[in-house]
């Protein structure tokens, strides 16, 4: 018994420091950054500009790159389609950004997605995060990077703000739907 709770504190110690250890916080701010697309942000670090990807959402595309051809491909949709969708969801996000003079950065140095961006989670002055409002105002999909017992709660955000028709659900939801890969909603 004795061992049993020794190893469980060992390992809920070890989980603690692992946990504390892949994160990092750094407070940015606005002008230190650049909106890149819906879901992706150029930030000023001390030594460079690094591209980060919002953790947790996926915007569409405003730029025709590999990601861009291949929606255009599994959707359907025509350029001038997607590009719109992409162009209004980067919008939406300056605009989110200029709300704020200063964020807060959570990230992890060491973890890159496969386009080399960091991941993070900016948050605003408030401690909001900014994909969460994205999903929330209907410019962006939940797109979970970790595997979860639970869904993730962006899921519902999506959900409501699909049924609310917010953002780009009200504005284009036929193409919403086919860029998200969402059921529709009644």
């Amino acid at each position: 018994m004795l061992i049993k709770t020794t190893l469980n504190l060992m390992g809920l110690m070890l989980f603690f420091v692992a946990s504390q250890s892949w994160s990092k916080e750094l407070s940015v701010a606005a002008d230190r950054i650049t909106v890149e697309d819906g879901d992706t942000l150029l930030i000023s670090f001390d030594d460079g500009v690094k591209r980060v990807q919002l953790i947790d959402i996926d915007a569409p595309e405003d730029t025709d790159n590999a990601k861009f051809k291949v929606d255009m491909k599994r959707t359907g949709l025509d350029y001038d389609t997607l590009y719109s969708l992409g162009a209004i969801a980067t919008k939406h996000l300056r605009k989110l950004l200029a709300e704020d003079d200063g964020f807060k950065l959570v990230y992890e140095p060491d973890r890159l997605d496969r386009y080399g961006r960091l991941l993070g989670d900016l948050r605003d002055e408030e401690g909001v995060s900014i994909s969460e409002k994205m999903v929330m105002n209907g410019y962006a999909i939940a797109k979970p990077s970790g595997k979860l017992n639970t869904p993730h709660p962006y899921v519902a955000l999506q959900r409501r703000a699909q049924l609310e028709k917010r953002g780009l659900w009200g504005l284009l939801p036929k193409q919403t739907r086919l860029w998200s890969g969402s059921a529709p909603t009644q």
